[in-house]
């Protein structure tokens, strides 16, 4: 389903030093790497209104500031009055006198650290338009859950066994449903009843409770991904006090499980396609340079290889050993990292890389594997799978009950997805919440927005997270007298952090609340 935060990482690596992780699907919260920014947040500080500002952890840059919020576990009241805090980073406009306001933005996930975005802005500025920095109050609020926020906490080990999501036997699905429901339980145990309320709708209200404690009138969002959500439900929940709302990477919360498994898995396949033709045409085999280490070969061939070999016996990965990474691949794992992998264009020569080395005689899947690092332990870390694990759960059907109705989706993948056999985050978060002891308490339906403010989506053509046909999905519940899609012609998933003409548009919305014309579509 494609809601992730690390093509925010992998469009800011030209500019900074990152994380070496490359982009990969977690558990729920799909492309996430490890973050780079951790520690907890100084309790001491200026309290404004109820957020209390103080210092960041050491490495963080010393331009950005701090802070922490309280609110109500359960915004209805009704299981008392039990509080969370909320953890989040604010990067403070440099042109006082012509600031606009305040702008929360959020990089997806479900469980991406918004936090961790802001640190990364506030170290490669270059990466935005100056005036964003400059005339914005930057906030990256992290989701209950999620980052500094109080987080959601399991036990790893459980979390990181081995189980397979196409269970072929009814042994294999008993199996599957008992390791989701004992992960859920330890969940419960390590957060207490937090587990119950992390969906996006409770997102929303505590949004909406910092900007009140901000004192803003009005606020800018910028959503990434799975942020679309988040903000286009707070947009539906709280019309009036929007100035300006970007979506960028559309997720549609409203489809049936079939339909997404199809929406999604066909734009990572067709991304898949799109990879394959530009490493057998890269007129480079050096990866370090940008090339395709398989330049001038049958790629498809290849990935199809490889797929065979790891359906045949796991691939060992011998730069892993189970604690990071896994210690070898099998073919799921490989079909539901690829996808990850593809997320920015950036990383398709080390992608090209990985199939070779899986393919070569000698064959190691450690740049495979690598691609789904393992929880460790670090909540902050670990947040964007075990937090996006439980907000999933929460926002989306998982109504599969049985066995048959698995090889039913299975069928379908397999029948009109042959390459990536229907396995992608919608998949994943039908699977993996079978058995989930939360309740769903945000199910899918259209967003009903009836503002008076002009929504702009952006959304490119080859994303191989959120569907094109998510937008257009997305785009018709908003309807064209309330919103605008603008659409990139490339590949990669979400566009403004890649620049050029897509996010220029973008910045001429976010400063000037000027908007592209109806049906344009750009390059680049």
């Amino acid at each position: 389903m494609g809601r992730s935060h690390a093509f925010a990482q992998a469009a800011l690596l030209a500019f900074a030093t990152f994380t070496t992780a490359t982009p990969l699907p977690g558990s729920a919260g799909r492309f996430a790497p490890a973050g780079r920014f951790h520690g907890k947040l100084a309790a001491r500080g200026n309290s404004t209104k109820g957020i209390t500002w103080g210092d960041c952890p050491d490495s963080y840059p010393t331009n950005v500031t701090c802070g922490t919020f309280t609110v109500p576990l359960d915004w209805s009241g009704a299981t008392g009055d039990e509080t969370i805090e909320l953890g989040m980073v604010l990067l403070a406009a440099s042109d006082k006198a012509n600031r606009i306001g305040s702008m929360f933005v959020n990089p997806g996930g479900p469980g991406g650290q918004a936090s961790d975005l802001v640190a990364s802005l506030a170290m490669a500025p270059q990466t935005v338009d100056p005036r964003i920095l400059e005339r914005f109050d930057v906030i990256g609020l992290d989701p209950r859950g999620v980052g500094f926020s109080t987080p959601v906490e399991c036990d790893t080990d459980i979390y990181n066994k081995r189980v397979s999501l196409f269970p072929k036997t009814q042994d294999e699905f008993d199996e599957l449903v008992a390791h989701n429901k004992a992960l859920g339980e330890s969940c419960r145990a390590k957060t207490g009843s937090l587990i119950d309320f992390v969906d996006t709708i409770s997102a929303v209200k505590d949004h909406e409770a910092v900007r009140k404690a901000l004192g803003c009138d009005k606020i800018t969002l910028l959503g990434l991904s799975y942020g679309t959500q988040l903000f286009s439900q707070y947009a539906e929940l709280y019309p009036g006090i929007i100035r300006a709302v970007v979506l960028d990477g559309n997720l549609q919360h409203s489809q049936g499980e079939s339909s997404n498994v199809l929406l999604e898995g066909g734009t990572y396949e067709l991304t898949l396609k799109k990879f394959f033709e530009w490493c057998a045409n890269a007129t480079s085999t050096d990866a370090e340079a940008g090339g395709c280490p398989l330049a001038g070969k049958d790629v498809r061939a290849a990935y199809e290889r490889v797929l065979a070999k790891a359906e045949a016996s796991p691939i060992a990965a011998s730069g892993c050993n189970n604690t990071v990474c896994r210690a070898d691949v099998t073919a799921e794992d490989l079909l539901f990292n690829v996808q990850g992998a593809l997320i920015s264009v950036s990383s398709w020569p080390g992608l090209g890389a990985a199939i070779a080395a899986a393919d070569a005689d000698d064959a190691d899947a450690t740049a495979l594997s690598q691609l789904q690092p393992l929880a460790t332990g670090d909540a902050y870390e670990d947040s964007y799978l075990l937090a996006g694990t439980a907000i999933a759960c929460q926002d989306w059907t998982h109504a599969s009950a049985s066995l048959t109705d698995l090889l039913e989706k299975a069928t379908l993948g397999a029948n009109f997805l042959p390459l990536t056999r229907g396995a992608c985050q919608s998949y994943k978060i039908q699977t993996t919440c079978v058995g989930w002891p939360a309740p769903l308490t945000n199910p899918p339906r259209p967003v009903r927005y009836e503002g008076a403010v002009t929504i702009l989506q952006a959304q490119s053509t080859f994303d191989p997270s959120t569907s094109y046909a998510w937008a257009l999905g997305l785009h018709a519940e908003l309807g064209d007298d309330r919103s605008v899609l603008l659409v990139r012609n490339g590949s990669g998933h979400t566009s403004y952090l890649d620049g050029g003409d897509t996010a220029a548009a973008i910045n001429d919305y976010l400063l000037d609340l000027k908007l592209p014309a109806p049906g344009t579509v750009l390059d680049s």
